[in-house]
């Protein structure tokens, strides 16, 4: 079967992308999970895990590897896109508030799952398929550390909403802890990119790109979009020439996160997070439907094109995805439960907290993403990672409502901490 040109297979894919998770998205949704959970779910599917193993001819005819630069890029600008709406509603006044708890969830977050991460890499170190044959113990170390702690902050954020936790303190705490969580996570993978490449400049240029874009946000693009904000605020609509403005900083911050080694996903968040507040950010607002249903499925679609299932089907993978699930589960779960009870919350809404801290999804797949094109994760490693990604994904939602979620809206005060 011949390849097709490159724009009929982008088209094709487009129908067949944007279709599958339109579709798996709302069976979610029929399910009482968000929609986000089935579309990710629909990406894997349309790899060689389902339709690359019942008609793999076709899947390939479909998914051309020369196609794959232009669908990641679709897949960055999407997620990027995505936490750039993110970052519009968020409310620094309400992490400020409550510091403590945020730093105190962050943290436990963090350092339990590394922790944890030592006996399982000591346990699986000369598994085949784990890990590329040059990675060291300490490396591996690492990368399950990052892999166990990262949190899903696009799935999380999503998941808060559907709940109508938005703006709530609960939301805020939980997507705060989780974008501090995850930033020290993707620290420590550029620690472990670096030490894989010989290149100990993958670190430096990730934290001096870091500080750079948290400077941006914090001090330059205030004062840069302060007039023409005004002058939106004085129309009240959007101007042609801000639109211009945001989408030129927005493409600033991408690239410049993508080049520091952190992702398109912190660089559209802090974008998103620096404009001013008024009528240009409730302007903007109005493209997250579209951002979320017609570029967003290109990531998971991307995603679900390097995951493997069959890989996981002997009894040895089935052990090592139970075992990864139980160190995954009790390690960021039950440590942000203990940190949210230390920092004085009741029991049931530090468990709700901890229920939306430990789904994976989205940050999950782009972290092991980054790993593969690495040459460093195996594709048993990829395969068992994608999988409890998507089961603490699923398992966010009833978890929250079981825990919490129930007795608080009997109470009348769902969301209250």
């Amino acid at each position: 079967m011949s390849e097709p040109p490159i724009l009929l297979s982008l088209c094709l894919q487009a129908i067949v992308v944007l279709f599958a998770c339109r579709v798996a998205g709302w069976i979610a949704e029929r399910l009482g999970q968000p929609s986000v959970v089935g579309m990710m779910i629909a990406g894997v599917l349309l790899g060689p895990s389902l339709l690359g193993a019942l008609w793999p001819a076709e899947q390939l005819w479909l998914f051309p590897t020369s196609t794959r630069d232009v669908l990641k890029f679709l897949a960055e600008l999407g997620v990027g896109g995505y936490l750039f709406c993110v970052g519009l509603d968020f409310d620094l006044a309400q992490v400020r508030q409550r510091s403590r708890l945020t730093l105190a969830v962050a943290a436990a977050g963090v350092l339990v799952p590394f922790c944890m991460a030592i006996p399982l890499a000591l346990a699986t170190q000369n598994i085949p398929g784990w890990f590329a044959g040059e990675a060291t113990l300490g490396q591996q170390i690492l990368f399950l550390g990052a892999a166990l702690s990262v949190t899903a902050f696009p799935m999380l954020v999503w998941i808060v909403r559907s709940k109508g936790l938005a703006d709530s303190p609960m939301g805020t705490v939980a997507i705060s802890a989780g974008a501090i969580g995850d930033a020290f996570a993707w620290v420590i993978l550029a620690v472990v990119l670096a030490s894989f490449t010989g290149s100990p400049l993958v670190v430096v240029q990730c934290l001096a790109g870091g500080i750079v874009i948290v400077a941006m946000a914090r001090y330059l693009v205030p004062r840069l979009l302060a007039g023409l904000s005004a002058e939106c605020d004085r129309r009240k609509a959007l101007t042609p020439v801000a639109v211009v403005a945001v989408a030129a900083l927005f493409a600033a911050f991408v690239a410049l996160s993508t080049w520091c080694g952190m992702h398109a996903v912190f660089g559209g968040f802090l974008c998103g997070l620096a404009l001013p507040r008024g009528e240009l950010t409730r302007g903007l607002r109005r493209i997250e439907p579209a951002i979320a249903m017609w570029l967003l499925p290109f990531f998971f679609a991307f995603s679900g094109l390097q995951t493997r299932l069959d890989l996981l089907i002997s009894p040895s993978a089935l052990w090592l995805l139970a075992l990864v699930l139980l160190v995954a589960l009790l390690g960021k779960g039950g440590a942000c439960w203990v940190a949210a009870r230390w920092a004085g919350l009741p029991a049931a809404e530090a468990a709700g907290v901890a229920s939306l801290m430990n789904a994976r999804g989205l940050m999950e797949l782009i972290l092991l993403n980054v790993g593969v094109q690495a040459k460093l994760v195996g594709p048993v490693l990829f395969s068992v990672l994608v999988v409890m990604a998507v089961v603490t994904t699923l398992l966010a939602g009833p978890l929250f409502e079981w825990t919490y979620g129930r007795q608080a809206r009997k109470a009348g005060g769902l969301g209250r901490l």
